[in-house]
Formats: structure tokens, C-alpha cells, sequence
């Protein structure tokens, strides 16, 4: 050891310190990042393909079941027309619901410091509840009259089996959601990342 002080690192060199993680005020609600404004354009118009599709699915099935399945031998197949049609119903109405504009230049909604506070859970379930209910009327509504040698345990059967699968449908756009409803849910967690200070881990999937 001469006593000689290391040598100090160039300033020229030197790695620049970090960028200071972006701090969101309670009042702070337009997007701000570029992901944000990435993300909220994608999600500020109607997802039209998402619900097409669904709408050509629901037209569909009504055609398989009115002129395909509603004059086979076999119960078994004909039971294939219901599910179809409660199946895109419910897919419609949800999917429908999810692919309105979720954001705007001027408001991207996200959750407050102390958490988010607005479920979203009432509206699946009141849009689950209706697919329910109003999917044996699509099946019956444009199924015409009903064949006579159709056993009365199997007109039962159709309306459960309607019941059934819209409800199962309408679960499905939550599954796979429309860019809309993805985008949004990924705007919510970037802001819950940046208030709860930490990362975390997500998944999500889009059409």
C-alpha cells in the first residue's frame, strides 16, 4: 500500500442513475406513460371483429339448428342446435358489453391509491343471468314449430341445455377478451404496479 486513493471513475463513463418510477397524483387521470396512450387508444374504439364474429357465430348456430340438427333422427344431435345457439348467445351479449370504448385521451380509468374500489363482477353476473334466461327464447324463437315426434322430456331437456350453455358463453369473453377489455385491465395494471410500488405477475389473452 504507497497511500495512493483509488482512482475515481470517469464522469464520462459513469453509468446514468436510474429514471425516478412514475408517481400517479389522486387527481392524475389521463394516460401519462407511452404505454398508456398506446393502450388506451387501443381500447377507445368499439371492437368490432370481437363482436362480428360473435354476431356471425349467434346467425349460424340459428341456421344449424333451424336447418340442419332440427331434422335429424337422433335426439342426441338435435341437442347440438341449443347448445350452439345458448353457447354464441351468451358469448354476444358478453363479449358485446366488453368490447365497448374502455378508455379516453382524457380519462383512463385506473385503481386509486387505496385500491380499486369498483367490482366488476355485478355486470358479469347480471349479463350471465340474462344469457341464462334469454337463451331457450333463441332457440326457440327461430326454431319454427316444434316436430311432433319429439318426445316431451327432450323439449324439457332443450330449454336446460340452452340455459347451461348460454351461461357457460357468456364466461367466455372474460377468457379471451376483447382488445377493448384487454387493453383496459393492462392500463389498471400498470397504474396498481406503480401505486403498489412493486411488480407483480399477470396473464391475459386477447382476440
Amino acid at each position: 500500500m504507497d497511500g495512493t486513493p483509488p482512482a475515481s471513475p470517469d464522469a464520462s463513463t459513469a453509468a446514468p442513475p436510474d429514471p425516478p418510477a412514475y408517481v400517479y397524483a389522486a387527481s392524475d387521470y389521463r394516460p401519462r406513460q407511452p404505454r398508456e396512450i398506446q393502450l388506451c387508444e387501443k381500447a377507445s374504439s368499439f371492437d368490432w371483429l370481437y363482436t362480428g364474429t360473435l354476431a356471425l357465430g349467434v346467425v349460424g348456430s340459428e341456421y344449424v339448428n333451424i336447418g340442419v340438427v332440427k331434422f335429424s333422427e337422433t335426439p342426441a344431435v338435435r341437442m347440438i342446435g341449443p347448445g350452439m345457439v345458448g353457447f354464441f348467445w351468451g358469448a354476444f351479449l358478453s363479449g358485446a358489453y366488453l368490447s365497448l370504448p374502455k378508455c379516453d385521451p382524457m380519462w383512463a380509468e385506473g385503481p386509486p391509491p387505496e385500491g380499486n374500489v369498483r367490482a366488476a363482477w355485478p355486470m358479469a353476473v347480471a349479463i350471465s343471468l340474462l344469457a341464462t334466461v334469454t337463451a331457450p327464447a333463441m332457440d326457440y324463437i327461430f326454431l319454427g314449430a316444434v316436430p311432433l315426434n319429439w318426445p316431451v322430456p327432450e323439449r324439457s331437456e332443450r330449454l336446460f341445455f340452452a340455459m347451461g350453455t348460454g351461461l357457460v358463453g357468456s364466461l367466455v369473453p372474460y377468457l379471451v377478451p376483447p382488445k377493448t377489455w384487454s387493453a383496459k385491465k393492462e392500463i389498471e395494471r400498470i397504474r396498481l404496479g406503480e401505486v403498489a410500488g412493486g411488480p407483480f405477475v399477470s396473464y391475459g389473452f386477447s382476440f
